[in-house]
């Protein structure tokens, strides 16, 4: 896991700027993004691809908010980052980045899966074709979960894609049904495990710890 994941920062100016994920390959996606110039030199810790939080105003004060976005790359002077146009004109106000999860360096086999996407994919709406849990460790005492879900983009292409979590723990999980719908996959830490959410539309879904994740491309290639 990583040391450094809360900073405090000043933002000096928000500017728009279009993101093109996988541009000129069949995945290709146009996005607008947000660059936000700081005082602070964060390039050597933030990576491509980190969830952050982001909080603007003083706890317990109604100017207090906060939300999630996405590094797309970070410079010596600023942080392009891809969140929900409703937070636009919250972005200036930012007091502190949190780093939630980093899926280049906790996930193996994320950086293949967002050279070919563009970025991981929190899942929304997409088909859950298959969920299974299996006793593993020695005495099978220890157990591990795996899931297939079909990733439709939003030009319609589909990806399926299965997750191996390792070593779950303190697990909550709602039976497959005949339909499953994925609503999102949320990640991050806690103390040296992965807290996953996976949340439903219908169907399964599942909130655990896990000491390893693992995705591939459904068909066993390593993604």
């Amino acid at each position: 896991m990583l040391d450094n994941w809360e900073w405090n920062v000043s933002v000096r100016s928000v500017k728009r700027e279009e993101i093109c994920f996988t541009p000129n390959t069949d995945w290709q996606v146009q996005a607008q993004g947000y660059r936000l110039y700081v005082n602070t030199d964060l390039s050597a810790e933030l990576r491509a691809q980190d969830q952050v939080r982001m909080t603007v105003g003083e706890l317990g004060k109604p100017d207090w908010a906060a939300f999630i976005g996405t590094v797309v790359n970070c410079r010596t002077d600023s942080i392009l980052l891809y969140t929900s146009p409703q937070y636009e004109s919250s972005l200036m106000n930012t007091r502190q980045l949190e780093r939630l999860f980093s899926p280049l360096t906790s996930i193996e086999g994320a950086e293949s899966v967002i050279d070919k996407l563009g970025f991981f994919p929190p899942f929304h709406y997409d088909v859950i074709t298959k969920a299974r849990i299996e006793a593993a460790g020695l005495h099978g005492n220890q157990k591990n979960l795996s899931v297939t879900i079909r990733h439709t983009s939003a030009g319609g292409l589909e990806q399926p894609i299965a997750l191996y979590f390792e070593d779950i723990q303190h697990e909550k999980i709602s039976p497959a049904e005949e339909y499953n719908i994925c609503l999102q996959l949320s990640l991050a830490y806690e103390s040296d495990q992965i807290r996953v959410e996976l949340d439903a539309v219908s169907g399964f879904e599942a909130s655990f710890l896990c000491r390893k994740m693992v995705v591939q491309f459904h068909d066993g290639s390593k993604s």
